[in-house]
């Protein structure tokens, strides 16, 4: 079986977000398992290739807004996984990433290198990845290439709305493109849709998120589109790098903690902890280090994420803090984003500089310390897809406080690995957090379990790769 996986980052090369968590990880977990994969990424101006040696496999032409481009496909090999990396070189488009041209054309040499065979190795699927390469399933139709496709939908709420004249440019007609029957007042064509349309499945991040898309409410304006795909559409929750000591002991985790004996046993030498010990120190050290109270007999909770109110949730956040008794909590808030909801955040910290610390910054080392050292985390997202900081909050041992919402619902389990709230409100944040500090207080050999219950949930690439296994089968088969 082989796969090329069709991204716009890729860590470490170039990452923006977690799809460039994902495009490292994911495909590693498929090889595992035998599967020829290979990744394809625009050569950008910017891309970290480190000392990883590349190799020229050759040129071809693109058409595209009327002029023949060239195009030189390099090929080098990813530094963790060794999967072959396909890189894209045109410097008019795909130098910098800009909407719509980088991955209007971006996906017109996909389609024309799978069709030149220029590689001499051709994909049984091309697995395609949010709107940066939905026009693929479009463009391979259009040239005749029968490779089947599919579509990860990892944000709905990103769809690439343009102006019809990217169309013109790869020489579509526009009477070709379905968009149009729901775009012909603004003659506007959405990347994504088309996607969706297109491709032969569609696949989402969480099984609930994969339902959640076809409702009004969470369907961001494609929910009939959706609708149409029913049978077609199939939700894999995402994983996580759960290597211990990438996770914890090569991440500046000042206290390294392990949940067995046997493992500590066979840690000695990097003097690992039991896990309560090693919270307990991790607390102190990052209480501290951020000039709160420094205290063990407080619970210390956090917030790690994105400032954006339209999903994350800091809005309810915000309304919570300044409604309870923050004398007798610590928090944590790590993120960055919308600079008004920043200030006000800074603003309860000034008040608050014992109880608040506000890290307004992307900064991997102090999140990795804030999970060892967290009590709780709180996850309010008003949707999301998959989430990944749950996952990593459980397996630092760290509860999370969530909005019960696609693959927060699926990976948290209500009173057992974490807290899960189902009305989108302060009111009901507060009352999960408040449920959850007084099991912390009053009941410690519950709140033990729970921890160790979260500690042994296996969040693991491997269980999403042996799904996507059976998915791929049944394209090729035919049976989808």
């Amino acid at each position: 079986m082989k796969i090329l996986f069709a991204v716009w980052e890729l860590d470490p090369f170039f990452k923006v977000g977690g799809l460039g968590d994902v495009a490292r990880s994911f495909p590693g977990a498929l090889k595992e398992k035998g599967i020829d994969i290979r990744i394809v990424l625009p050569y950008y101006k910017v891309l970290k290739l480190g000392r990883q040696r590349r190799v020229m496999i050759g040129k071809i032409k693109c058409f595209y807004d009327n002029k023949n481009e060239d195009v030189e496909i390099y090929k080098v090999e990813h530094p963790i996984s060794k999967i072959p990396v396909y890189l894209i070189k045109n410097k008019k488009y795909l130098d910098i990433a800009k909407f719509p041209d980088t991955f209007a054309f971006f996906c017109l040499s996909i389609a024309e290198i799978i069709k030149s065979n220029i590689l001499s190795w051709a994909p049984d699927i091309i697995h395609c990845n949010d709107v940066h390469t939905s026009l693929v399933p479009l463009l391979l139709k259009e040239k005749k290439v029968q490779v089947k496709t599919l579509l990860t939908i990892h944000n709905l709420s990103y769809q690439g709305r343009t102006g019809i004249d990217v169309l013109n440019k790869l020489k579509i007609e526009t009477s070709k493109c379905a968009v149009l029957h729901w775009e012909i007042k603004s003659k506007r064509v959405n990347f994504l849709m088309e996607g969706i349309i297109h491709a032969d499945a569609i696949t989402t991040v969480s099984p609930t998120y994969a339902r959640e898309i076809l409702t009004e409410e969470y369907g961001c304006g494609l929910e009939d589109v959706l609708r149409g795909r029913e049978g077609k559409i199939f939700g894999i929750l995402n994983g996580i790098d759960n290597n211990w000591h990438h996770m914890m002991a090569n991440s500046m985790v000042r206290y390294p903690y392990l949940l067995t004996k046997e493992n500590i046993a066979k840690n000695n030498e990097l003097k690992v902890y039991s896990w309560e010990e090693g919270k307990k120190l991790n607390k102190l050290y990052l209480q501290k280090k951020l000039g709160l109270r420094v205290d063990p007999s407080i619970p210390l909770v956090s917030f790690i994420g994105r400032f954006d109110p339209y999903q994350k949730g800091v809005d309810i956040i915000h309304k919570m803090l300044r409604r309870i008794n923050l004398e007798k909590c610590a928090f944590v808030i790590l993120g960055s984003g919308d600079p008004h909801w920043e200030e006000r955040f800074q603003w309860l910290a000034k008040f608050y500089p014992k109880n608040i610390s506000c890290n307004f910054i992307f900064d991997e080392v102090l999140a990795h310390q804030i999970y060892a050292g967290s009590d709780f985390v709180l996850i309010p997202s008003k949707f999301e897809p998959c989430g990944l900081v749950q996952m990593v909050a459980m397996f630092f041992g760290a509860l999370p406080i969530a909005h019960a919402t696609g693959g927060l619902r699926d990976s948290i389990k209500e009173g057992e690995t974490g807290y899960l709230f189902n009305k989108y409100s302060s009111v009901s944040l507060e009352y999960s957090l408040n449920r959850a500090i007084g099991i912390w207080l009053q009941d410690k050999k519950r709140y033990k379990t729970m921890v160790e219950n979260a500690m042994k949930m296996d969040f693991s690439w491997d269980r999403s790769a042996r799904e996507y296994l059976s998915l791929y089968q049944k394209l090729i088969d035919g049976k989808l």
